[in-house]
């Protein structure tokens, strides 16, 4: 994918770039939302329905404060099944001309969702002794593997899990060729334009340059040509197309009846809605060809389908040896904050949430469970870019608010509180935006928190008493009486002293070291320290 549109994507895209959304922001909007509720909602508690649909609207409101960023959609769905209630509803439009309103029932394209169900099919192979994860590509598509940068070396798990470095066919290619999808933005032919998965290989094998080595330390990178490839692979071991094997395998034992794998243009039979590339919705894709999605995202679903899915993929209902979803779940990380782990066709969107994202040209998606709380979530929109892109965490915070999930915050601020108290923090280096990152002396600047709420500091020649407090990850600190030694020309004492008065934020990166962050007047300082310890 490119930095315009990222089609099928989980990485990469601003959308999920997004650290956090403020959840006030959903209500700040002065845009009339009619919101319809569906027929299976029920005994929804009131706190959670008005946060709900707060992200609801968001996803519609193209005048709101979240529609810069993050973009909007004539039309949305949001669908949550919990153990004692069900929230269903739907807004805007599915026809913006017609004016005719979006419903629950409507089928949509779920995109990467597909990857989920890809996977099941591979991991149900193994099974069956017809492949191995760790299985050369070569061993199933030699022609392919010869032909491949590195694909000799390439093994199944690598290309389920992204850590093959197989060029992705819908990115922008390094000699300047426009990625299948990426070209169809400005030409309705290529937007209509029918490929077969050899040829979705072949442009990437053409066109293409390797991420990294196959299996390299510490490296990710989302490919959908690598779930293309295992489609062929299913294709080639089961002698059927994939509609077929997807319908077989998964589709008719689970009774979604609604569900199929898409291979052309849709036609009105289908019963999709009107989709758009972006605002303000000039942009019309709704005939996008789906073939060009293939097994990385050609599949059509309903809410209703999609929650059965994940539903009974995370029950392990999908599977007959019982240790077939652990792999499933065996992760990687992949150094997105969006998808901090990334299993076979499976991502970690946060500890115990579950499932995908899906982007195609004309519909962004989200379908995760909430393993813990039992909690289903299923949501799309119209267009490839709005909130829906961040699906499990706008959510997520929705829950939180409405009082059924535990605030992350509080239990993340307890163990920042430990890690920060008793401690003599030494100051290693500050970075702003105009000057960059600049080494500072720890013998000369420090702060030492204690309990309940004091610090004590040393500003180079001067010492410095105050107060401090941590609210969930907001911490003011209060300075207080310093002596007025002089010192150094050199000294930024004063500075020192200013950054820790407006200080918003703290954390312990990786390394164990304190990251303080200043804002003054929107100039924004971080300040690195180290344990003296």
């Amino acid at each position: 994918m490119s930095h315009i549109v990222k089609c099928f994507p989980i990485n990469g895209s601003h959308l999920t770039r997004a650290a956090s959304v403020p959840l006030m922001l959903f209500a700040t909007s002065a845009y009339a939302v009619d919101i319809t509720t569906c027929p299976t909602d029920a005994a929804v508690p009131m706190s959670v329905a008005e946060a709900l649909d707060g992200v609801l609207t968001a996803a519609v409101d193209t005048e709101g404060p979240l529609s810069a960023a993050f973009g909007a959609a004539p039309g949305a769905v949001l669908s949550l099944q919990a153990p004692d209630w069900t929230y269903a509803r739907a807004a805007g439009v599915a026809d913006p001309e017609a004016g005719q309103p979006i419903s629950c029932d409507m089928a949509f394209q779920i995109g990467s969702n597909t990857k989920m169900m890809t996977a099941a099919v591979i991991l149900q192979l193994q099974e069956e002794g017809a492949l191995s994860l760790d299985d050369l590509l070569s061993v199933h598509l030699p022609e392919v593997a010869n032909a491949l940068p590195n694909g000799d070396v390439i093994t199944l798990r690598q290309l389920a899990n992204h850590t093959s470095g197989v060029f992705s066919y819908t990115d922008n290619a390094p000699d300047g060729s426009p990625g299948i999808m990426e070209g169809d933005i400005a030409d309705p032919a290529a937007l209509k334009r029918g490929y077969t998965m050899t040829e979705l290989v072949e442009f990437a094998i053409d066109h293409g340059a390797p991420s990294f080595s196959p299996g390299a330390d510490g490296q990710w990178s989302y490919s959908n040509t690598g779930f293309i490839l295992l489609g062929l692979i299913i294709k080639r071991i089961e002698g059927q197309n994939l509609a077929d094997v997807f319908k077989t395998r998964i589709f008719d034992p689970l009774e979604m009846d609604d569900t199929f794998f898409g291979s052309d243009v849709p036609t009105p039979e289908m019963g999709l809605p009107r989709a758009f590339l972006a605002m303000p919705f000039d942009v019309e894709t709704t005939d996008w060809n789906m073939s060009q999605g293939a097994a990385a995202g050609a599949v059509v679903s309903t809410a209703a389908d999609m929650h059965v899915f994940i539903q009974a993929l995370m029950s392990d209902a999908l599977f007959r040896v019982p240790d077939t979803f652990d792999v499933m779940q065996d992760t990687v990380p992949t150094g997105s904050p969006g998808i901090p782990a990334y299993g076979i066709g499976l991502a970690e969107k946060a500890p115990g949430v579950w499932g995908h994202g899906g982007q195609t040209l004309g519909f962004q998606s989200e379908v995760v469970e909430f393993s813990e709380q039992g909690i289903s979530l299923v949501g799309w929109a119209t267009s490839s870019q709005n909130i829906m892109g961040l699906g499990a965490q706008v959510v997520s915070q929705a829950l939180v608010d409405g009082g059924v999930l535990p605030d992350p915050l509080i239990a993340a601020a307890a163990a920042l509180r430990e890690s920060l108290v008793d401690t003599e923090w030494r100051l290693i280096s500050v970075a702003d935006p105009e000057t960059g990152e600049q080494a500072m002396q720890p013998d000369r600047y420090s702060i030492t928190f204690v309990e309940p709420g004091d610090f004590a500091a040393q500003a180079d020649c001067n010492r410095l008493l105050g107060g401090w407090n941590l609210d969930k990850m907001t911490l003011t600190i209060t300075p207080g009486p310093m002596t007025k030694a002089a010192c150094p020309p050199d000294s930024r004492s004063d500075a020192y002293v200013g950054w820790l008065g407006t200080t918003t934020s703290a954390q312990i990166d990786d390394a164990g070291h304190l990251i303080l962050t200043s804002n003054d007047d929107g100039t924004f300082t971080l300040l690195q320290f180290e344990s003296a310890q």
